[in-house]
């Protein structure tokens, strides 16, 4: 007969109050150490609540009692995934397909992973495969029409997200990813209506609220653009991605060239600002587009902690580089246009450090964005060339560009 801390903890737990669940099913683990059902309820609150070091611990102990169990697999590669090891994650859950290849939850987790790493014909295959075992799987349903609008293979993906739809109405998950798919197509309007949707049935879903504010943000003409660039660039496979910036900087260069050798010269200015906004763009676009949302009455709701950080850190910046300019027109004092140039080159790294996914790409952004004004502010202290500091903060910004997607 099952302990009433253990029959508590589950009830808990299926409620979503994971914390609370902890303390019964820890109650319930004491009374009868051997039990596998509330260790493993266990390990999912850990994992539910991002105690990921914890839940592992408890799942490597049950592998040592019950080491053919594919549903202990099956969490280490999610644990795995959460901690940007993709890798590792795949061998796991290769693991669970192997020991049970008929949860049609493994293959959707598998071709979610294959997705991340933009590999979408074998994600779309593996995908394809669970649905066979459970056509009206959630799961896989969702990661396919995620796949079918990267593959664009549109009309496949607006029937699949019909089913997605049909079968689970008040899913919020299913509303949020059906936001992501009309939001990817181009469908501002329904975007809206799924995300608001997802978010009246969980308020607190960071899925449907980031892709809210994305969708808001892209009312304004030049995001909707820069949306667009955005979602294609992230079908392309990194070395694509490399061959696309480096060949158009390659592009760039000749057009300059030719344009001097020619009778358009003229042609030249625009071509380089041209290039900048496209090239600068894609860095300070999401950290400009909160700072226009911090300033929306409703919008600023939608924001998380480090988006706010962002678009406060870039509003301030973009005030003290045109504060640093005026002054240097009125007082004709080159070292205020030293400070506003600094603080408009570090409008790349700063602001879109908060918006890093990994810890260690955020702090090392953070960093040399603060380097790049320790720099140009206090260079002066150092020597009296004005130039030689504002082209080191330059050049600073330049290695930022080039270096730091190696980095993240």
């Amino acid at each position: 007969m099952e302990s009433t801390n253990h029959q508590r903890g589950i009830q808990l737990f299926e409620l979503g109050r994971f914390q609370e669940a902890i303390t019964y099913l820890q109650k319930a683990v004491a009374e009868s150490p051997y039990t596998y059902t509330s260790k493993y309820y266990l390990s999912l609150c850990f994992f539910n609540i991002g105690n990921y070091k914890k839940s592992s611990e408890i799942v490597d102990a049950l592998l040592q009692e019950t080491p053919n169990e594919a549903n202990l697999f099956f969490l280490k590669a999610q644990i795995a995934s959460r901690l940007d090891n993709v890798k590792e994650a795949l061998s796991l859950i290769n693991k669970s397909i192997e020991m049970y290849p008929y949860e049609a939850d493994y293959f959707g987790f598998k071709g979610a992973l294959l997705m991340d790493l933009k590999k979408f014909e074998d994600a779309l295959y593996f995908v394809n495969e669970g649905l066979q075992l459970d056509p009206k799987n959630a799961t896989c349903l969702n990661i396919r029409a995620r796949l079918l609008t990267k593959l664009n293979r549109k009309e496949e993906a607006a029937e699949t997200v019909e089913h997605i739809l049909y079968d689970n109405a008040e899913d919020d998950y299913a509303h949020a990813n059906v936001g992501w798919v009309a939001l990817e197509n181009g469908d501002t309007q329904k975007a809206l209506q799924h995300f608001k949707q997802a978010l009246q049935l969980n308020p607190n879903m960071a899925y449907a609220r980031e892709g809210m504010a994305t969708a808001i943000k892209s009312k304004n003409f030049f995001y909707k653009w820069y949306l667009k660039y955005a979602f294609w660039i992230s079908k392309q496979s990194s070395r694509n991605q490399w061959v696309f910036i480096i060949g158009l900087y390659i592009a760039y260069r000749i057009g300059i060239s030719v344009l001097r050798a020619s009778e358009l010269k003229f042609l030249v200015i625009p071509l380089v600002i041209v290039y900048l906004v496209f090239v600068l763009g894609g860095w300070i676009m999401e950290s400009l587009s909160n700072t226009i949302l911090l300033a929306d009455s409703y919008g600023k709701y939608l924001l998380t902690d480090d988006e706010k950080y962002s678009g406060y850190t870039f509003g301030g910046l973009v005030l003290g580089g045109v504060l640093g300019v005026i002054i240097f027109f009125i007082s004709n004092n080159p070292l205020f246009m030293l400070l506003g140039f600094t603080c408009f080159c570090t409008l790349l790294p700063l602001p879109g450090s908060f918006l890093q996914n990994s810890k260690k790409a955020k702090t090392i952004g953070l960093m040399y964005g603060i380097a790049m004004l320790c720099v140009g502010f206090l260079g002066m202290f150092f020597t009296n060339d004005v130039f030689l500091v504002g082209g080191i903060v330059l050049g600073m910004m330049v290695i930022y560009t080039w270096v730091f997607n190696f980095i993240s």
